[in-house]
């Protein structure tokens, strides 16, 4: 007995779309940059101060050491979650805008 494979049409999964978020960059000094974003999660204006690490002005990690970064630092005033997923950088500041660039 022989059967014959019929292939079969499976619907196609539908694609993973994630939510896009506004972003801009502006250059304020030689090692600090200005972000203007939206929260990821309440949609709130903010301006981020942060300075991008390079091996000019960072230290390496010492192993099995855990990162000391302050979370209170990275939180939205506004709904007081994580606004904006970085890495490579030190965020110096978050404050909240008055109003949206993009709205």
């Amino acid at each position: 007995m022989s059967e014959k494979f019929e292939e079969k049409s499976f619907p196609e999964e539908p694609e993973k779309f994630y939510p896009t978020q506004h972003l801009k960059v502006y250059q304020t000094s030689d090692a600090g940059q200005l972000l203007i974003c939206e929260c990821r999660n309440c949609l709130t204006a903010l301006s981020i101060d942060v300075v991008f690490l390079t091996p000019q002005n960072s230290k390496p990690k010492p192993k099995n050491k855990p990162d000391t970064q302050q979370d209170d630092v990275m939180k939205c005033p506004n709904c007081g979650r994580i606004p904006i997923f970085l890495e490579g950088c030190v965020v110096q500041s978050i404050n909240q805008l008055p109003s949206s660039p993009w709205k």
